[in-house]
């Protein structure tokens, strides 16, 4: 068993580091009050926060791998798990913060260590910009009594007075993907939001599901969810993906999946359908993740590319680059007409602002390869003239120049022509000249 790793001598100037972040970890991230289903920094910048699954950074044997991956993606959050005896055949690895062994724990003492370790990973990962949502169980499956929380009393007073202080602590996840004792982990969890006095958001996590864990439990401060699948034909991108973006949505908390299906084990191994699947949760206003191979067996593999990473980088800088904060979703300022002979097969996913001067709007085809040349929709916008422009998704690139589209008034749906497009497209629509305003018949 490898309880911890002598400490490795790795700067960031030997990290390979491909094109900067949009977004870099910096200081203290929380919930917005104002934007509530966003973050932001001390200084009132908002983050575009994208996640990657990175369970043993703090005893793989290769860190800068993780940190580089994380550049090259965009990713400016990593999960990793401070417990964990996850892949042991594969890495011989078990992550064990206490004294004594796995098989006969000593839970008052500490492997000091690996503690020592952890402390300046997180530091090179603040270094690197890159946040850390830090789970605290993973294979120790405690019973759900008051004696397991008073065994961890420990544990948890070592978690916050020594590592609170790391400002690139995103967030405390109790446990990963077990909900057997939902007494244990309340009460860890309203300790860690009661004693940390910075105030990190406080997560669970369930297995695969449709349906945000303990969605309305006051120590749960985002809604959260997994969906361990892939492109098989039950997982449709509209009534499985975004249907369950769109849950998470409605709890007046930032909507988050931190654990997607990765490639070969949950056949989430189609490019395209992973690209459309990072897409959907963004333009339904949520936050997303990157679980795949590397992160997990192949935690210190630097030459491993994973299907669709290639489209990674260029949605985290597209998403980076708008104001996404202050839009909600939205359900009726694009639609499709009734007898529109793509209604079945093209989605629209909008996010509006609440005067609709300002739109991102992201339309996929449910199946693969789909190639339309004529498709449209129809815009409900109040009365102006807006500028429209178009991106490929796969590149994050303007397609031809911004046209005008003028909307005549707001209880008429005005047709836009789309460019031709293969699989995916997105919009960003802005108001640049303002009129007096009609109201939607039946109304005064």
């Amino acid at each position: 068993m490898i309880r911890f790793l002598t400490a490795l001598s790795v700067s960031l100037a030997s990290i390979a580091l491909a094109e900067p972040v949009s977004q870099p970890w910096i200081g203290e991230v929380r919930i917005d009050p104002v934007y509530p289903h966003h973050f932001v920094r001390p200084d009132g910048t908002h983050l575009f926060l994208f996640n990657k699954t990175a369970w043993h950074y703090f005893s793989a044997h290769r860190p800068e791998v993780t940190l580089g991956r994380c550049r090259a993606l965009g990713a400016n959050v990593i999960r990793v798990a401070l417990e964990s005896k996850l892949y042991f055949k594969d890495l011989g690895i078990d992550a064990w913060p206490w004294g004594g062994s796995r098989m006969e724990p000593d839970f008052a003492t500490f492997n000091e260590p690996y503690w020592h370790e952890v402390d300046r990973r997180i530091e090179l990962a603040a270094a690197a910009g890159v946040g850390i949502n830090l789970t605290l169980f993973t294979s120790l499956h405690l019973p759900d009594t008051p004696e397991s929380f008073e065994a961890m009393k420990p544990y948890l007073e070592r978690v916050v007075s020594r590592l609170s202080r790391h400002p690139n602590i995103f967030c405390w996840e109790v446990h990963n993907e077990h909900v057997a004792n939902p007494r244990f982990q309340e009460a860890v969890g309203t300790y860690l939001k009661t004693n940390d006095p910075h105030g990190r958001p406080v997560i669970s996590s369930n297995g695969t599901t449709d349906y945000p864990l303990w969605p309305h439990a006051p120590w749960m401060d985002l809604a959260l969810v997994h969906h361990c699948t892939g492109n098989q034909p039950q997982y449709d991108l509209r009534d499985w993906y975004l249907a369950i973006a769109r849950n998470l949505r409605v709890f007046g908390k930032p909507a988050f999946n931190n654990e997607t299906g990765r490639e070969i084990r949950h056949r989430n191994d189609d490019p395209v359908h992973r690209r459309k699947q990072l897409w959907l949760s963004a333009a339904a206003g949520g936050y997303t993740t990157w679980h795949s191979w590397d992160g997990c067996e192949g935690i210190d593999d630097g030459s491993y590319a994973a299907p669709g990473e290639e489209f990674v980088g260029p949605f985290t800088r597209w998403w980076s680059g708008q104001t996404f904060w202050r839009l909600d979703p939205d359900f009726t300022t694009v639609q499709l007409a009734g007898n529109n002979p793509h209604r079945d097969e093209l989605v629209p996913v909008t996010l509006a602002a609440a005067s609709r001067e300002l739109l991102l709007v992201y339309l996929f085809t449910r199946g693969e390869g789909r190639r339309l040349d004529d498709a449209q929709v129809l815009l409900r916008l109040p009365s102006g003239d807006y500028q429209v422009e178009y991106f490929d998704p796969a590149t994050g690139v303007p397609l031809g120049g911004p046209v005008v589209h003028v909307a005549r008034h707001l209880r008429d749906q005005d047709p836009l022509h789309l460019p031709a497009f293969t699989d995916d497209l997105a919009l960003r629509i802005v108001r640049t000249v303002t009129r007096d305003q009609t109201a939607i018949p039946g109304t005064q």
